[in-house]
């Protein structure tokens, strides 16, 4: 397992930011504020992941993906296997322009 990610984080009403973390449960649902959930995006791993509670816990809308609303905080990176790794180096700077 790696020891740190690199992710894209978005909290609500914000731009997103590339930022580096431990890689642990722990300190994702620190980051999403709740028990996260995560939803691959594409064949290749991507996934958001988000706070499986946001929408009960009445979080700020964040952003629409795949016609699904985010509530609260949430980051993106890749799943190998059920293993979470870094977003790519160089999908980095097009998925924040994307969600910016």
């Amino acid at each position: 397992m790696f020891e740190k990610v690199t992710i894209l984080f978005c909290a609500p009403q914000s731009k997103p930011e590339l930022i580096e973390i431990e890689n642990t449960v722990s300190k994702m649902e620190e980051i999403v504020k709740g028990p996260i959930n995560a939803k691959t995006l594409d064949d290749n791993g991507l996934c958001v992941i988000t706070n499986e509670l946001g929408e009960v816990k009445d979080l700020a809308l964040n952003r629409v993906i795949h016609e699904e609303p985010i509530f609260g905080p949430c980051f993106f990176c890749r799943k190998n296997g059920e293993e979470f790794i870094s977003l790519f180096k160089e999908e980095q700077e097009d998925l924040k322009n994307l969600l910016d």
